[in-house]
């Protein structure tokens, strides 16, 4: 079961939670105006005409006023967006924005895609929001993030990060900035969650993303993006048993697991879910 295409990113494809380092791109990523540029950049990346060069530094459609600070944040918004696991990633994120998708799920897509390529943003969102979101507490503070940030340096001498109070504080802020940018916080000092529903057809994207976090864990529950679904584990389990029977995925349910065999290629599902 699971048909070539596992077999396909299995082969392509290592567990990435180690692969990458800790950086601080999401202070570049969450001082951004608007973050709906970077719809614009993606799309321009997979434009032969054009590139994330000639829009960035070029054009400046991103307004930003110094050279320097065009460069910094092409390179930031490339690493954060633009760099792929292998091909089947590549090809997952170059079709999905040949769609015509609804604004949320566009989101969403930005969010799971960020949380592949910046491990930093990655475990912020699985050890403070996620966990806060789902506890029922109705917003998240900068307190919260600092808090988790200082215990993360405290048992993360070895890594020789190095980072200052000053810097903690403005990870802390822009982190916060760019959840409210992306529509999953509200308000502007003190920050309140939004409830997120998570469509059919984005819950099925997650899969992919989820795969291409582990590409060896066939047992979604098992799968660390899972907080990032917006969906508790026994939600997402009976939400997955009602789509099965639509053909977009297999699963088996051998005692607790929930094991999931994608049935479309990643450069396929994009268009099967939105066309």
């Amino acid at each position: 079961m699971g048909g070539i295409y596992s077999t396909i990113i299995m082969k392509a494809s290592k567990d990435i939670s180690d692969t990458y380092g800790y950086d601080t791109a999401i202070n570049v990523i969450g001082g951004l105006k608007d973050i709906s540029v970077i719809f614009n950049v993606i799309e321009s990346h997979f434009r032969y005409d054009d590139s994330v060069s000639d829009l960035v530094a070029i054009r400046n459609e991103l307004n930003l006023r110094t050279e320097k600070s065009r460069v910094r944040v092409e390179r930031a918004v490339v690493k954060a967006f633009l760099q792929f696991t292998g091909q089947a990633h590549e090809d997952l994120i170059r079709n999905i924005f040949q769609t015509n998708m609804p604004l949320q799920d566009k989101e969403l897509v930005l969010y799971w895609q960020l949380a592949l390529s910046n491990r930093l943003f990655r475990e912020i969102t699985i050890n403070v929001y996620s966990k806060i979101y789902f506890s029922g507490r109705a917003g998240l503070s900068k307190e919260d993030v600092i808090a988790y940030l200082k215990d993360f340096l405290a048992q993360s001498k070895h890594l020789n990060l190095g980072w200052s109070e000053s810097t903690i504080k403005t990870l802390s802020t822009k982190y916060l900035n760019l959840m409210t940018k992306l529509n999953f916080l509200t308000g502007s000092r003190i920050k309140s969650f939004r409830h997120i529903k998570t469509s059919t057809e984005a819950l099925i994207l997650f899969l992919y993303f989820a795969r291409l976090y582990s590409p060896l864990m066939r047992n979604i529950l098992k799968n660390e993006m899972i907080p990032l679904s917006f969906l508790l584990p026994e939600d997402i389990k009976e939400r997955l048993k009602k789509l099965s029977v639509k053909g977009l995925f297999q699963m088996e349910l051998p005692g607790d697991a929930v094991n999931i065999y994608l049935t479309h290629s990643f450069s396929e599902i994009s268009h099967a879910l939105y066309n």
